[in-house]
């Protein structure tokens, strides 16, 4: 592996962000030093340590532990569909897996757990030690801090939530920071459906809360704060409870988990369909010049983003494959990137962690549309300046997605 790169690349990723700064002079460092920081020490604590590898090894086991649980739930309603060794007895290993089936519970299970630690106030209480430490250590405000660690555990519209009340009177580098956040790391009902794929659930994890101090950097470093605004605690939103009892908010949960899995399926069958036509009419064009590409798109989205994969650490003979990846996670989703990453059998396994990495956030176009209607909606005074900064917000996610991997790229064995 590349250590020297993955170190200048950290340091790249940063100069890109200070380079699109509103205010190059405003630098925020403690931000920058102390982000770094905590992204060094989660990674090594979970990647280096012995405690924290006994904890990646359990987490891993307890994801896989619930994907066998969901498979007992998915095989009472679709039988023999899902039943892996069956179907690969009768329509070979290639067919084993079916993504609507396996998927679907998992998904459906991850959710109804989720609301059910909600109801109960564990998440909530994750969420807010979380937002203490970086508020601390960052010297970030509150409503951002409760924003950033929120976002890894919830999606880009339910996060905000929690500071609704302070969405009116946010400084634009606070909503700046709450939108980044929302794009660098991703939601715990898709781990479902990435760990679907055969990514590692614990590294998806892992990516997803060091990516929160990340985000909150970034955003520090391209929107400096140059209004007054609160540093103080904010416990949050004390939105009601939308269960009355723990058996509701498990019935919640799964009509959640199932429209959320309805919502997967339908991207992936559209996103999936939009790349091969591109590819064929790129294609076409390319044959009249007497060119023959296969797969043109992921050739010239390569070819882009290779230099940024080898400034995380990925060796040269797989940067423009991973750069490919890439650039379906930034023009599509990171679902198209993941599903991808699964099927590129020739990457190195270091590759295959740091594109992990890499890929763990919403940062792309579609999600600029998003947070502007989602966030819109719950402070409508502030739309104007949410479509103004989110270009910005989804760069600042990729840069901040980019840095998670190099670090933890230098810290793998």
């Amino acid at each position: 592996m590349n250590h020297t790169a993955g170190l200048f690349g950290i340091l790249a990723f940063i100069g890109v962000a200070w380079l699109l700064s509103e205010n190059r002079r405003l630098f925020p460092w403690r931000t920058v030093l102390s982000g770094l920081g905590l992204q060094a020490l989660l990674a090594w604590l979970i990647l280096r340590t012995r405690a924290g590898e006994a904890f990646f090894e359990r987490l891993d086991a307890l994801f896989r532990r619930l994907m066998g649980f969901s498979a007992e739930g998915t095989a009472m309603v679709f039988g023999p569909l899902a039943n892996p060794q069956l179907l690969a007895e009768k329509w070979g290993s290639e067919n084993a897996f079916l993504f609507a089936v396996s998927v679907t519970g998992t998904i459906i299970l991850v959710s109804s757990l989720s609301a059910l630690l909600y109801h109960y106030g564990v998440l909530q209480m994750i969420v807010r030690c979380m937002a203490l430490v970086m508020r601390l250590v960052m010297r970030t405000s509150g409503s951002e801090s409760l924003a950033a660690a929120a976002n890894t555990f919830m999606g880009q519209t339910e996060a905000p939530l929690l500071v609704r009340p302070y969405l009116a009177s946010m400084t634009r580098s606070e909503l700046m920071a709450l939108m980044t956040g929302g794009m660098a790391t991703i939601a715990g009902g898709v781990l479902a459906a990435y760990v679907g794929f055969g990514i590692s659930p614990g590294h998806l994890l892992t990516a997803s809360v060091m990516s929160a101090p990340a985000s909150l950097m970034m955003a520090k470093i391209m929107v400096p704060e140059t209004e007054a605004c609160g540093i103080g605690h904010v416990t949050g939103n004390p939105v009601e409870k939308p269960s009355v009892n723990g058996l509701d908010a498990l019935c919640q949960g799964a009509a959640e988990g199932m429209k959320l899995a309805v919502n997967v399926m339908a991207m992936l069958m559209a996103f999936v369909a939009l790349v091969s036509m591109s590819n064929w009419l790129l294609s076409r064009g390319l044959s009249l010049a007497g060119i023959e590409e296969a797969r043109p798109l992921q050739l010239v989205l390569g070819w882009v983003n290779a230099p940024f994969a080898w400034l995380m650490g990925v060796p040269w003979k797989d940067c423009l494959t991973v750069g490919g990846i890439l650039g379906e996670r930034i023009v599509l989703n990171e679902f198209v990137g993941y599903l991808s990453l699964s099927r590129a059998r020739s990457l190195q396994p270091e590759s295959v962690v740091i594109t992990t990495y890499a890929l763990c956030g919403f940062a792309n176009f579609a999600s600029i549309a998003i947070q502007i209607g989602g966030i819109g909606a719950l402070a409508e005074s502030r739309r104007a300046v949410l479509a103004g900064l989110g270009l910005k917000a989804m760069t600042a996610g990729i840069l901040a997605c980019y840095c998670t991997a190099g670090i933890a790229g230098l810290l793998l064995r």
